[in-house]
Parts: structure tokens; C-alpha cells; sequence
């Protein structure tokens, strides 16, 4: 199964996607009200294209209840195969170019849609292969896994969700090398819909710590549309976390965040020159970092 999901994610590899993402924050603990933004609204538009890339991601977002101004948000990053330019807004624009590609969470692959809050760029395929895998891939870096973390990944069974036949997978946090029950510290269940290119239309998230019965965490991939001869493509998706404090005290699904994602425009032939991944429009007197 792992072959063949990952065969069904590389008919991705070159892919134009254009996306509004809103993120809405429902519920305030008191710890959070000062540094927890409301709210933020954005437009995307990512491109993969023969191992290169381009990502421009920008909007606004609206500060947490103490502090509720609004603030840009700009990130713009291009890889020609060589180097990849890239330019950010924090309190003021900041380039930077670096030797090699700076891959990132922020592209659109539809497959990786409910991992993006774990910030992976790995293929699915490959996270469900386990550690080694992860660390191992060109896209792997130690800060997706803890030192004592193996991702352990099991059959659960065949199901219908929403009418598609599914694959049920459970990917089980583990704790040092093993699989006792005490030794695992989370699970994230997906449902790969069959005929729609293994897709995950569902995934549900467990942090043992909150609890065992709740999901803290669910992802939904909705709206799928046949963008070529069987290939298909979420057009929305959204990813739902609960506020983990309440769940842990009296089992409340209290709903903390919602982040939304609709697309408006997908391809799977984009054809730009490879000058169009090197123009990363740098304001003028923006300090520019060249490293490695």
C-alpha cells in the first residue's frame, strides 16, 4: 500500500495551486489572550514544477483580545533549482538566499493537507514508513521528530466514509522503540479514500495526555473534483483542533481553531521559465542575507 500511495502522490509533483486560507480562533483560555491571534485571512499560491518552486503567501491577521490590531502578513519564496530567494515580513521585509532548496510546509500538497499544522514536507508515504524514512528523505529534517519519536503506522481495516471506499491507517506516536501501550503518546488515524488517488478525505488526532477518546485534532478533505482523467483534487479542506485544557479536564470538545482552506484555480501543467522562480520582488533597501 505504501508503493502505491506513494505512486498516487507523484502524480502531484508538478502542480499549480491558488488557495484562500482563514483561520478563525473560537475559543480564548486566559493564558492566551495577549500572544494568540484572532483571526487571519490569506491568499496562496504555490507552484511545483520539475523539482522547482514558488510560493507567494499573503494577508492580514487580527491580534489576540489584548492586543486585537491588524498586521501584514508576506512571504514570497522561489527555488530555480539552484538557489532558493526568499522574502519575509515581520516588523519589516528581510531577504535571504541560500545554496539548495528551503522547502516548505506552506505548499500545497494535497496529500500533506492535514499535516500542515505538524509543519511536514515529507511525502505521506514516506511519514508512514517511520523514522528512518522521515530523517532519511531529501526533505526530512530532525525538527519533525523528537529524539525518543517513531512513528509506527498499522492497518486498521477497509471503510466507506462519505460513500468512498477507505484504508484505514493508524500512525501510532511511540516513545522510545517498542509498541506497548504505555510507551505510545498519540495516534493520527487517516481514512485514504481508494478511488480518489488515496486522498486522506479524514484524519483524526489523539494526544493521550488530553485524551484517548476524543480526537483533539480532525482534518476533512471536501469538494473533490476530477482535474484530469482520474486524478482528483481537494477544493476545500479545513483542520479543526479543540482547546486541550478542557478536554483534558472534563472531556468538553470545546473547539479552539479553525483553519479553512478553498481553492480556486488548479493544475497539473504549469509551465513557467525558470527566470519567473528567481524573481522574488525584494522591496528596495531590503537587507538581504546570503548564507548557505
Amino acid at each position: 500500500m505504501i508503493e502505491v500511495l506513494r505512486e498516487n502522490e507523484a502524480l502531484y509533483d508538478n502542480l499549480e495551486v491558488h488557495w484562500h486560507e482563514s483561520y478563525r480562533k473560537k475559543y480564548y483560555p486566559e493564558v492566551e489572550k495577549a500572544d494568540v491571534p484572532q483571526s487571519a485571512d490569506i491568499e496562496g499560491h504555490w507552484i511545483s514544477q520539475q523539482g522547482m518552486f514558488y510560493l507567494n503567501y499573503e494577508g492580514q491577521r487580527t491580534g489576540p483580545p489584548a492586543a486585537p490590531g491588524k498586521t501584514g502578513i508576506h512571504d514570497q519564496k522561489g527555488f530555480d533549482g539552484a538557489q532558493t530567494r526568499f522574502l519575509q515580513l515581520g516588523h519589516n521585509y528581510v531577504g535571504k538566499i541560500i545554496k539548495g532548496p528551503a522547502y516548505d510546509y506552506r505548499g500545497f500538497q494535497p496529500h500533506l493537507i492535514p499535516l500542515r499544522w505538524a509543519r511536514y514536507v515529507v511525502p505521506l508515504a514516506t511519514i508512514l514508513e517511520g523514522r528512518e524514512a522521515i530523517l532519511s528523505h531529501s526533505r526530512g529534517r530532525q525538527g519533525n521528530l523528537s529524539q525518543d519519536l517513531f512513528p509506527t503506522a498499522s492497518y486498521i481495516a477497509e471503510e466507506k466514509l462519505n460513500g468512498l471506499r477507505c484504508i484505514k491507517i493508524s500512525l501510532a506516536h511511540v516513545r522510545n522503540e517498542g509498541t506497548s501501550a504505555k510507551r505510545t503518546s498519540a495516534r493520527r488515524d487517516f481514512w485514504l479514500a481508494i478511488d480518489r488517488n488515496y486522498l486522506p478525505i479524514k484524519t483524526e488526532s489523539y494526544n493521550y495526555f488530553y485524551s484517548k477518546e476524543i480526537p483533539i485534532e480532525t482534518a476533512e478533505l471536501a469538494d473533490l473534483q476530477e482535474i484530469e482523467p482520474g486524478i482528483w483534487f481537494p477544493f476545500t479542506s479545513s483542520i479543526t483542533v479543540l482547546d486541550g485544557i478542557k478536554l483534558r479536564e472534563d472531556n468538553s470538545p470545546v473547539v479552539s481553531w479553525k483553519r479553512e482552506y478553498k481553492v480556486s484555480q488548479v493544475s497539473l501543467k504549469p509551465e513557467y521559465d525558470v527566470n519567473f522562480f528567481r524573481k522574488i520582488t525584494l522591496p528596495d533597501g531590503t537587507p538581504i542575507d546570503e548564507g548557505n
